[in-house]
């Protein structure tokens, strides 16, 4: 758990969706899930440089994806084996320049917009030996260790990719429910997801709660009818509306929200859930709001909004470390020796 402490649950079944980890929780039980994991290197700008989703292509011919997404531009991926730990992946310069030049093919400027972060994923690409990575199946498995393992209550899943998420959740569903002798057929691909059932004016939101219409635009767009929910906090503690994270922006309401009905536990969680600190400034000007935030609502004590504090610069520093260079380093590495020498935040 969070705070170190073992528990030991019980379960009818386990079904293992753990991606790069499959093969480690496989092995537990005394299973063998053979994977061949490959890296993804993403960056982030710090702003949006078009509105539509574009493909280049990479000096070697892969095809590279550079999208909008809120305030900013994603682009990626790289595609390399990576027999590593998934828990601690390296962002190489290399990777960052293979990226930024691929996409000078499309935007030959795309360097005048600034990489604020880097962040690479493992997929957990089903084995396969002797193809190149890009041509490796995309496909997913749902393995059942009853049959093959004659270890009946344990199920795992691998292969796939973000794109066909929805059918993998929907085959996992299924073959538990088999399990389990369940028999109703699925229906989320006709149920809206949550907040979708029905629109909502972000203008009368902004009218109605006080708040700036594109806060109330930007919260309909990530909850839709659920921002009524966030912003009806409101009526009790007006001051609840205010902008903490301006980047984004992200209110008050919204991180107590997160905090309150989505198991929101941590500083990373917060941004995960909101984008809370994921805008050009990276949280310089906001994650200390954010942990304080947190802090009251978990009735934590100082030392542990310090730890908060500490734990969430190292994550970013991960982030933001392959992209800097020159100035943007040295600005770093003051803002962060102000933090730690000023704020003293080494001590906890």
């Amino acid at each position: 758990l969070l705070d170190g402490s073992r528990r030991e649950l019980r379960a009818k079944l386990v079904f293992n969706a753990a991606g790069p980890w499959v093969p480690q929780i496989a092995a537990m039980a005394g299973c063998e899930i053979k994977l061949r994991p490959a890296k993804g290197v993403h960056l982030v700008l710090d702003r949006r440089i078009t509105n539509y989703a574009n493909l280049a292509k990479a000096i070697d011919g892969r095809s590279i994806f550079l999208m909008p997404y809120q305030n900013t531009t994603v682009i990626g991926t790289t595609d390399d084996d990576y027999f590593g730990d998934p828990d601690e992946i390296p962002i190489l310069e290399d990777e960052v320049e293979y990226l930024l030049e691929g996409v000078e093919s499309v935007f030959p400027r795309v360097r005048q917009a600034r990489v604020i972060n880097a962040w690479a994923g493992v997929r957990p690409t089903l084995y396969r030996r002797g193809p190149y990575e890009d041509d490796l199946s995309r496909e997913h498995e749902v393995f059942d260790h009853e049959f093959r393992d004659k270890l009946p209550g344990f199920l795992s899943i691998a292969g796939g990719k973000l794109a066909s998420y929805r059918l993998m959740a929907q085959e996992a569903v299924d073959a538990v429910c088999h399990k389990l002798g369940r028999v109703s057929p699925c229906r989320t691909h006709q149920v809206p997801l949550p907040g979708g059932e029905r629109k909502v004016d972000p203008e009368l939101l902004a009218r109605d709660y006080g708040v700036p219409l594109f806060a109330a635009n930007r919260l309909v767009y990530r909850h839709g009818s659920r921002a009524i929910r966030i912003l009806e906090m409101l009526k009790e503690r007006p001051t609840l509306g205010n902008v903490i994270c301006q980047c984004e922006p992200v209110l008050e309401c919204e991180l107590r929200y997160a905090v309150r009905h989505e198991w929101a536990r941590t500083l990373g969680d917060l941004r995960r859930r909101t984008r809370f600190s994921i805008g050009p400034c990276e949280g310089t000007r906001c994650f200390m709001m954010g942990a304080q935030i947190l802090g009251e609502e978990l009735a934590w004590s100082p030392a542990e909004v310090y730890a908060q504090l500490n734990a969430f610069m190292e994550k970013s520093w991960k982030g933001r470390a392959p992209v800097l260079d020159g100035a943007s380093l040295q600005q770093e590495e003051l803002c962060s020796s102000v933090y730690f020498n000023v704020g003293n935040l080494d001590q906890y």
